[in-house]
């Protein structure tokens, strides 16, 4: 195992650190009670405070964050706090905190705006000055996770002003982020191919057993030859796999690794570093066999030798004919020439007159587009969804798909019915003109990598993508229901209602007449 860093950045080794660390769900809960974040926050300000100015809140986190409660917020959570917080006045010789106080008393911290304080402990009933606190100082932090008695008291020696937070506050903003915290990775487990076959009870122990570790580009995550104690969830960023010099894996959204050395009890056999910022999901060797120890013969498989092949083989440089994917032919045969009429108009005005002068010469007759794709796809759809093994790979390298009604058609783009000639599955098939693709390149980019990297069951997902010399394809999941936004389209009704303002103005708004669940 790599070694281990601070969240403040200090290098080891030469090796760049992780950025940070965040609490599990279920310590967090300890200190907010669990049912703060569940209630809405009614704070009064006492008589004499004001709110905290903007310009304030960087030096207030500051002062907050070498707090063990403050430094594994983030900071969205923590901006949200200091938001909340007021700045109180306190005159020389005030007494800010009784020691021995309890109830609403014992419910605050401070930190010092202005002026000096003195904290004294009574011993023996004698008060003997233990410290002072000045501008920046943080007290009574204490009081911010238990109901406990104040073990000091502080008075103001000179006129002063600090920053209050109250419990209430402070459990309120947690609660709030480990409720959102657990729910996005309760969505992001759901997503992950791993664990599909896992009970929903067993997802949450997931889910409350899951730490979050956070490394910079560059970092070394794990190292070759170490002991190992973590299995690794990949929730963003992407990394890469190193058996001495040699890269041989690269890691991505919902990949994993570290599973080896905890169910083989042996070292690590390969590197890994964070190619980007990356951040990961941790479970402990104990949690990890309990829970997924079931499923290593899952693991094997995603972790086989011709699965790395075929993710190498697509990251590999496209320069060289020699380094490219292994392509494959895709004939899609129309009985009605729509392949034809749309591979035509994207030629041209020639192309459209060819094509109604062989319509009118040979009607009736199948139509047929060769197209160029990829040779793991195509042995993949021919194989009803299973992934390419080497016996495999001198089989036909056609795939044939018959293509059926239309089903849409918008500015740059038609969607028909296909079906897989040799299975008989059914798909959706998307083309798009060349011409009409440069128009929106970044968008037709970011459809063909969202779409080829999603793998969940209520997600739109692509199988294959492949060329001819006129027109783009992508071969998708068939959604017969229709699109959503007709469907809210068709079903939303206009309702009135009155806006309470100095013109008494009528405004609209769009809702659906059913619920979505």
């Amino acid at each position: 195992m790599g070694h281990e860093h601070s969240k403040y950045g200090e290098r080891d080794h030469g090796h760049v650190p992780y950025i940070a660390q965040k609490t599990q769900v279920g310590r967090a809960k300890a200190i907010t009670g669990n049912k703060a974040g569940a209630t809405k926050l009614d704070i009064k300000l006492p008589p004499k405070a004001t709110r905290t100015e903007a310009s304030d809140y960087e030096f207030i986190k500051s002062s907050l964050i070498n707090l063990l409660l403050f430094s594994r917020l983030d900071r969205v959570t923590a901006q949200r706090i200091v938001s909340e917080m007021y700045m109180l006045p306190v005159l020389a010789g005030e007494i800010l905190i009784q020691q021995g106080d309890t109830g609403d008393a014992a419910t605050k911290l401070f930190v010092v705006r202005s002026g000096k304080f003195e904290v004294l402990e009574r011993r023996k009933d004698v008060m003997f000055k233990v410290n002072t606190k000045e501008r920046g100082d943080v007290f009574g932090e204490i009081s911010l996770m238990y109901d406990c008695p104040r073990s000091a008291t502080v008075a103001a020696t000179t006129d002063a002003s600090v920053w209050v937070l109250e419990r209430d506050v402070f459990r309120h903003f947690v609660q709030a982020s480990v409720e959102d915290e657990k729910s996005q990775v309760q969505i992001f487990l759901n997503s992950v191919p791993l664990l599909a076959s896992l009970r929903p009870e067993e997802k949450m122990k997931l889910v409350d057993a899951f730490q979050e570790e956070v490394y910079a580009a560059g970092a070394r995550v794990i190292c070759e030859g170490d002991l190992g104690d973590k299995f690794y969830l990949i929730k963003e960023g992407e990394a890469r796999v190193l058996q001495g010099d040699k890269e041989v894996n690269r890691l991505f959204r919902s990949d994993f690794f570290g599973e080896q050395a905890l169910l083989q009890d042996e070292p690590r056999r390969a590197t890994v570093n964070a190619l980007t910022s990356l951040t990961c999901l941790t479970l402990d060797r104990r949690t990890f066999v309990a829970v997924l120890g079931p499923l290593q013969d899952i693991m094997k498989k995603e972790k086989s030798a011709e699965v790395v092949n075929q993710r190498m083989a697509k990251l590999r440089p496209q320069g060289s004919a020699a380094l490219r994917r292994p392509t494959a032919e895709v004939l899609i045969k129309n009985y009605g020439g729509h392949v034809a009429a749309t591979a035509a108009a994207a030629a041209g005005p020639a192309g459209v007159a060819a094509a109604a002068g062989a319509a009118s010469a040979g009607s009736g007759k199948s139509r047929q587009v060769m197209c160029d794709g990829h040779l793991d796809e195509v042995l993949e759809l021919l194989k009803g969804g299973q992934k390419m093994q080497d016996e495999h790979r001198d089989h036909s390298r056609r795939l044939v798909l018959v293509e059926g009604e239309l089903l849409g058609e918008g500015a740059f783009s038609r969607v028909c019915k296909v079906t897989e000639e040799s299975t008989g599955r059914v798909f959706a098939l998307k083309r798009m003109a060349k011409s009409a693709a440069l128009q929106c390149p970044d968008h037709v980019f970011c459809e063909q990598h969202i779409t080829r990297n999603i793998a969940h069951p209520f997600c739109l997902r692509q199988y294959a993508s492949f060329q001819d010399r006129y027109s783009l394809y992508m071969l998708f999941d068939l959604m017969p229901g229709g699109d959503l936004m007709d469907v809210l389209v068709a079903e939303a009704k206009v309702i009135k209602y009155p806006v309470p303002d100095k013109n008494s103005l009528r405004k609209g708004c769009l809702a659906p007449k059913m619920k979505m669940w």
